[in-house]
């Protein structure tokens, strides 16, 4: 597929008997078991919630969502050993749709799940653990996020990245 109507794209929130009926496959078996076979612990143990984005019925992309806190450097408006944040645990797209924004559209759309969140409660960041992959921090980098600390953790499997809600 080379091309994507953006307006058809659904986000739903996936509860267990959902994802019993989901393939997906985004090239990164890590990912792909995740949503497929530990998705349903995290749900069960309220350890994170999973979304799916749609294309005519199919499951192109998922995401999860998780509460998280974050220890940055800069020093804020006050000085809290960390902030309020919410954790994309996982993020992939489905390997036939790849190329085409829907990552990016992802993160817009938890910018702005965030931003209503805000209205109720503390929360200042989005965090992720993003793999230490130049394409990958490269993507992030694109949808504004931060490394954390990347001198320490240059070496390492994963990069913690974040992006402040406060900022334009």
């Amino acid at each position: 597929m080379s091309s994507l109507d953006c307006s058809k794209l659904k986000i739903i929130k996936a509860d267990k008997d959902i994802l019993r009926s989901v393939e997906f496959d985004c090239g990164d078996e890590d990912l792909n078991e995740f949503l497929l076979e530990d998705s349903f612990i995290n749900i069960d143990n309220s350890l994170s919630k999973i979304y799916l984005c749609l294309y005519e019925n199919k499951v192109v992309a998922f995401f999860s969502l998780s509460a998280d806190s974050i220890k940055i450097n800069e020093k804020l408006e006050i000085a809290y050993r960390t902030y309020p944040a919410i954790k994309i645990g996982r993020l992939a797209v489905h390997k036939d749709f790849q190329g085409m924004h829907i990552g990016s559209i992802l993160i817009d759309w938890v910018v702005g799940f965030c931003l209503e969140l805000r209205k109720d409660i503390g929360v200042r960041f989005i965090s992720v653990d993003a793999y230490n992959r130049e394409k990958i921090i490269s993507f992030y980098n694109y949808n504004l996020f931060e490394a954390l600390q990347p001198e320490r953790n240059k070496n390492k499997n994963n990069m913690p990245m974040y992006r402040d809600l406060c900022l334009k």
